[in-house]
C-alpha cells in the first residue's frame, strides 16, 4: 500500500492516475469472498421477506440487520 501511495504521489500529474486512485484493488480471493457474502445476505433477506409475506400478519417480527448481530445486552 505504501508503494502504491508513493506511485500516486510520483505520477500525480498524469491524467490516468485519478482513475487508478479511485479504484481500490483487492486480491481476487477477498473480492470473491465479499461477493459470496453479499449473495448469502441477499438470500437470507429474500427468504425472510417471503416468510413474512406468507405467514400470519405480526407472527414474524421485523428485526433490523444491526440488532440481529447483537448476542447479549450487558446491564
Amino acid at each position: 500500500m505504501n508503494y502504491n501511495q508513493k506511485l500516486k504521489e510520483k505520477f500525480q500529474h498524469h491524467p490516468k492516475i485519478r482513475r487508478i486512485a479511485r479504484h481500490r484493488h483487492l486480491p481476487k480471493s477477498i473480492f470473491c469472498q465479499i461477493k459470496e457474502q453479499r449473495i448469502m445476505r441477499e438470500a437470507r433477506r429474500r427468504k425472510e421477506l417471503n416468510r413474512r409475506k406468507h405467514s400470519k400478519p405480526g407472527s414474524v417480527p421485523v428485526v433490523s440487520e444491526k440488532k440481529k448481530h447483537i448476542v447479549a445486552v450487558v446491564k
